[in-house]
């Protein structure tokens, strides 16, 4: 069984590799689940190859991109949901 197969477009696909996502099957099968999730994804990411892809990915749609220690994340947040724009929080802790 494989996602790439069945629920991949090699084009789609292959645009994610030239963003930076890493041609790896592993990377591709998260890949799909990110752009096929219907809510908000959770990338754990240790090496911060997600992160630079969603930011290359989104830069066209002006993707915003804060950290909750940021004063101003808050406000930030409710414009982008208001104004259905991509938003990236990076350094999510476990707590």
């Amino acid at each position: 069984f494989s996602l790439a197969v069945c629920l991949g477009e090699p084009v789609k696909i292959r645009n994610w590799t030239i963003c930076g996502l890493p041609n790896d099957a592993f990377s591709i099968e998260n890949g799909i689940v990110v752009d096929k999730s219907r809510r908000w994804p959770l990338c754990i990411d240790p090496q911060g190859q997600a992160n630079k892809w969603i930011k290359k990915m989104e830069a066209s749609n002006k993707i915003m991109v804060k950290k909750f220690t940021d004063g101003d994340y808050m406000r930030r947040l409710e414009g982008a949901i208001s104004f259905g724009s991509p938003f990236l929080i990076e350094n999510v802790l476990e707590e």
